[in-house]
């Protein structure tokens, strides 16, 4: 599926939603940029675009999808 927008997701290793957000997207044949927050300048980067602090941060353009939801997640990456 290809969208018209880059999708980051921002995470942390041994996350279960990160894990359960990543599987979801590679299941769809989404790709992705994952950005780990352990490191610092990721972690700054997500602050910049939420001051949520809990992971899967994904966005998705101007969409910020905050944890994970599979019904957010069908909702937004639905093939068009």
């Amino acid at each position: 599926m290809s969208l018209k927008h880059e999708v980051i997701m921002y995470t942390l290793p041994l996350c279960p939603y990160c894990a359960r957000a990543k599987r979801f997207l590679s299941s769809k044949g989404i790709l992705f940029t994952e950005k780990n927050i352990l490191f610092p300048g990721h972690f700054k980067e997500m602050r910049k675009v939420t001051d949520q602090i809990g992971v899967p941060i994904t966005v998705v353009g101007e969409r910020i999808l905050t944890r994970f939801s599979s019904a957010e997640y069908e909702e937004v990456f639905q093939k068009k």
